[in-house]
């Protein structure tokens, strides 16, 4: 692996022994409270916890809530704001993804990097890549509208809600951009300071299975689904027909968004041949939104890399999902009703652990340009502090270089693990409804309406069958 550093990117330190027993101290005494030292998922534990149990989720709330003004606030206001939904507490939901939405909005309309950005990476050279403030990964920007508008669909606001879905296709132009931007400044800093991006790229190539299952990692048909159905059951039938094609087009092989298209297109005077999945004149419709589980969490991974500029060896730490080859399918919601009738199973349409394994390999070029400098800054810092303090400075440094060396392995981890769906007609009246799943079962009245379309959302978390009904 041919990588070495130019002598003009090698960063210069001076004062490095009087620098480096402050900052021991202070890694010390923050590390229970920042991500810089804490891996970022055992910090959200109890708000995965709290998902379905009211008892606890106040408290996970405030907790979440009172960082909302750290360089994480973007995160903890996801957590937050999926807590408050599940909790029925929509109007809190509603305004912590508001937090998250405008700073994704400053972060569009900023030309320049900020200076407080450019000190938190110059910061983060000498710590790791949690020193940069939480900015969001594609899959969850999508998400965040996705939630926000259930939010709004929930408070029967349906203004509201179709603003949020309508924003979704302006968010897949502007991270379609922002993503190749990003690759060709990777690459063009690599190439300033002799990195093979390609090398290291090889040792992620455990990943490049699950990753290329789909196309990119903010193209969500579960979200694609979920605003189609909606744009039909509210005679917005030209936006629910781009929307379902839009879903097809990522699960091209679905039976059922095929039906789903064909009955859209005669509503709208196409042609219908084929199964279309339409409810006869006594009627009702069900559209089931299931959301399954939780996404997987990142893990850390070492990588040892040789600096032939002094013949050294950088350590630097890189997130990684591990063991993706055995991680099991989600599993889907079968429905029944009161007369023991079987109306099938939910069937997948976005996998959220795959999408997140995307977004790291996406993320790749600028990930490793970042932490390889940030190995040549370390590198340097304890040659320095053992020219400058002797035994006691390259001790200090070596033990500091230890203690920051750490994966960056924040995310939205109350997201699921997938979304899946399922639309079924019945006939109009008083049902009681069972859900099941392999281990569990919950029971719902609905009114079937004639003609009408009902929208159930079950979320399948900690052993509970979280439901809502979202009203039309």
């Amino acid at each position: 692996m041919n990588i070495s550093a130019n002598t003009t990117s090698t960063p210069s330190f001076t004062g490095a022994k009087i620098w480096l027993v402050s900052i021991f101290f202070i890694a010390l005494t923050g590390c229970a409270s920042t991500s810089l030292f804490t891996p970022y998922p055992s910090q959200v534990q109890s708000a995965k916890s709290a998902l379905g149990n009211n008892a606890e989720s106040e408290s996970v709330l405030k907790n979440l809530e009172s960082k909302k003004d750290t360089a994480d606030a973007m995160l903890y206001m996801m957590e937050s704001s999926r807590v408050a939904q599940l909790s029925e507490q929509f109007e809190r939901s509603k305004n912590n993804a508001n937090q998250v939405i405008n700073a994704f909005e400053k972060q569009d309309l900023q030309a320049t990097v900020r200076l407080s950005d450019v000190g938190a990476k110059s910061g983060s050279l000498l710590t790791n890549e949690n020193a940069i403030p939480y900015s969001g990964a594609g899959y969850e920007r999508i998400f965040i509208h996705h939630q926000q508008a259930l939010n709004y669909w929930a408070q029967n606001d349906i203004e509201g809600a179709s603003v949020e879905f309508r924003k979704v296709a302006l968010e897949q132009r502007v991270l379609s951009e922002r993503y190749e931007d990003e690759i060709a400044k990777a690459h063009s800093e690599a190439q300033q300071n002799n990195i093979d991006i390609a090398s290291i790229s090889q040792k992620f190539s455990g990943l490049d299975e699950i990753a290329g299952s789909v196309k990119s990692s903010f193209l969500s048909p579960y979200t694609y689904y979920t605003s189609a159905a909606f744009w039909e059951a509210i005679g917005e039938y030209n936006n629910a027909l781009i929307d379902y094609k839009l879903a097809l087009e990522i699960v091209p092989n679905s039976q059922s968004i095929q039906a789903d298209i064909r009955r859209v297109s005669a509503q709208l005077g196409g042609s219908s041949s084929g199964e279309t999945n339409s409810p006869k004149d006594n009627e009702g419709s069900i559209v089931i939104l299931y959301e399954q589980g939780f996404i997987p969490e990142r893990t850390e991974f070492a990588l040892s890399i040789p600096n032939f500029y002094d013949g050294g060896i950088i350590s630097v730490a890189f997130p990684f999902y591990a063991n993706t080859e055995s991680w099991s399918r989600p599993t889907p919601l079968s429905i029944r009703d009161d007369q023991f009738v079987d109306y099938g199973e939910t069937f997948p349409l976005t996998d959220y652990g795959t999408l997140a394994v995307k977004n790291l390999k996406e993320q790749l070029p600028s990930l490793i340009v970042r932490q390889v400098l940030r190995g040549f800054a370390k590198h340097e810092l304890q040659k320095q502090s053992a020219d400058s303090g002797g035994a006691l400075g390259l001790f200090v440094a070596n033990i500091y270089s230890i203690i920051s060396e750490r994966a960056d392995l924040r995310s939205w981890l109350t997201l699921p693990r997938s979304g899946q769906a399922l639309r079924v007609n019945l006939p109009s009246g008083q049902r009681t409804l069972a859900f099941r799943t392999e281990s569990k079962s919950v029971e719902l009245d609905v009114d079937i309406r004639k003609g009408k379309t009902n929208f159930i959302r079950i979320v399948n978390v900690n052993n509970r069958l979280i439901t809502q009904v979202l009203p039309l």
